[in-house]
């Protein structure tokens, strides 16, 4: 998501983003993956007028009481139209708190939230898709990572669509043409 940090190109009103690492304190986050991050702040020093979007990471501790404040605001981020975008684990924390019987939304599998979350009613909104967008909530499969970013960036406007397509079909493909696409549509920002 390193586009999200560019301060070179305005995006949504001319809002200049970037992205901010959070903890439910500042300790070091030992990843799944083996990463260590440190976070910028922490969740009680997030400023609610300053935020746009909430990324969720895919983990298997989000059941985990540490979480519980960062979930607590997610429901009042939403209903104040900041985007929400959950991948792989992060979906099934929505589901436990009900966000997904409201919204279309996609996971690893219906079968994953029907097994794993006690309160998950949504079946009929599921959508069989690596990445879904509904009003303010992107979720994504742990598959759907390279879609789940170029639909974050659609919504933040982080780009002209052009040259996000061009940035996601070289990614997707590999095929060079894309790249001097992307190059070139970069050039006339």
């Amino acid at each position: 998501m390193s586009a999200i940090n560019m301060k070179s190109i305005p995006s949504k009103g001319n809002a200049e983003y970037c992205i901010k690492t959070v903890g439910s304190n500042k300790e070091p986050i030992h990843t799944l993956g083996g990463l260590t991050i440190l976070p910028d702040i922490s969740v009680n020093e997030i400023k609610k007028s300053k935020i746009v979007a909430l990324l969720l990471p895919g983990s298997d501790t989000w059941s985990e009481s540490k979480h519980k404040i960062i979930l607590k605001n997610t429901k009042m981020y939403m209903d104040e139209g900041i985007l929400v975008a959950a991948i792989c684990g992060a979906t099934l924390a929505l589901a436990n708190l009900g966000i997904l019987n409201t919204y279309l939304h996609t996971s690893n599998s219906i079968e994953y939230l029907n097994y794993f979350s006690d309160t998950y009613t949504g079946e009929d909104l599921y959508q069989n898709e690596l990445s879904f967008v509904d009003k303010n909530l992107i979720t994504a499969s742990s598959a759907g990572g390279l879609l789940w970013a170029k639909q974050i960036m659609q919504y933040l406007e982080i780009f002209p669509n052009k040259m996000i397509e061009a940035w996601f079909n070289y990614y997707s493909t590999g095929d060079p043409k894309y790249y001097m696409e992307l190059l070139s549509l970069s050039e006339e920002i």
